[in-house]
C-alpha cells in the first residue's frame, strides 16, 4: 500500500501517562512521513499544553484512506509509546 499522505497527531500527557488528551495541530495532514517527521519537533515544541509529557506520531495514509475518511483512535503505553490505529467510519443509516 503506497502512502500519498501523512497524518501528525500529538497527544500531551501527565508524567505518568495515566491521563492524555489529543492536542490540536495547526498542519496535520503533510505530502510524505518524512515531511511530518521533519515538522514534528516545532510542533510539539509549540503545543501550547502544560502537559509533563507530549508525544507524538507520523502515520502513512493511502490514497483509499484519504478518501474514505477514517476514525483515528490512539493509545499510549506505559513507556509512553504512542500507537495510532486508523478504523473504518461507522455506517450511518438513514430512516424516515
Amino acid at each position: 500500500m503506497e502512502h500519498v499522505a501523512a497524518l501528525m497527531l500529538l497527544v500531551g500527557c501527565s508524567s505518568d501517562a495515566s491521563v492524555c488528551t489529543q492536542i490540536a495541530v495547526p498542519q496535520p495532514i503533510y505530502r510524505s512521513v518524512a515531511e511530518c517527521e521533519s515538522a514534528m519537533p516545532l510542533a510539539q515544541r509549540f503545543s501550547a499544553t502544560y502537559d509533563r509529557k507530549v508525544v507524538g506520531t507520523c502515520t502513512g495514509l493511502s490514497a483509499a484512506e484519504l478518501e474514505s475518511s477514517p476514525s483515528v483512535e490512539w493509545a499510549v503505553s506505559r513507556s509512553g509509546r504512542l500507537s495510532v490505529m486508523l478504523t473504518d467510519p461507522p455506517a450511518l443509516l438513514a430512516s424516515r
